[in-house]
């Protein structure tokens, strides 16, 4: 029997549909995605080889649909929907969010249960004191590639952080973004004024 495929509605709702007897409207999904459900890995336990961010769709993003982050060695619990490099997971033990109690995450964080747990990280967080703007280089005039909203976990690229004055004398450090790829925030505004992040322990 071919795997039932399921697609993504708008606000990461999933709905289980056989695609040849219900045409999804256009006005209905945002986005269409090749989702199957495996149900060998329905139940199947998991852990976290590392910190992961968990988002209400396959797409890991943009950032407004975190959900929240896993701190390694989590053990997760799969549904047994999968997307090419993503597994939709569940917590035994609580939700990730009052609204959304399941979510999707990258495949590739996932380990099998086993009886200990991995060393905490060692990376460089912060906590962002305003929305701030991610740009692929250190300058204003780069092109923006992500964001985050106030208050989101900001991961930086290195530990200690890799950071650039520029002419200006305001401060960038590289991030490493919610997809594993890289970017720079202004870690200060102007002349060195202000501080747009503020230090914090990564989960």
């Amino acid at each position: 029997m071919p795997p039932k495929m399921l697609r993504n509605f708008s606000f990461g709702a999933i709905a289980l549909v056989s695609a040849s007897t219900l045409a999804v409207a256009p006005a209905l999904a945002q986005e269409t995605r090749p989702l199957t459900e495996n149900p060998t890995l329905i139940r199947g336990c998991r852990q976290l080889n590392q910190a992961a961010e968990v988002f209400d769709n396959s797409t890991l993003g943009p950032v407004v649909n975190r959900i929240g982050t896993l701190a390694a060695g989590t053990r997760v619990t799969l549904t047994g929907a999968v997307a090419t490099g993503r597994a939709q997971v569940f917590l035994g033990s609580g939700t990730l969010s009052p609204i959304q109690p399941v979510g999707w995450l990258n495949a590739a964080n996932l380990g099998p249960c086993g009886g200990t747990t991995p060393p905490p990280p060692t990376g460089a967080c912060f906590r962002a004191d305003t929305a701030l703007v991610v740009r692929s280089g250190p300058s204003t005039g780069s092109a923006t590639v992500a964001g985050y909203n106030q208050n989101d976990l900001v991961r930086a690229s290195t530990n200690p952080p890799t950071q650039q004055t520029t002419s200006d004398g305001r401060r960038w450090m590289q991030v490493r973004i919610y997809d594993g790829s890289l970017g720079w925030i202004a870690r200060t505004g102007a002349g060195g004024v202000g501080s747009n992040v503020t230090p914090t322990s990564c989960p």
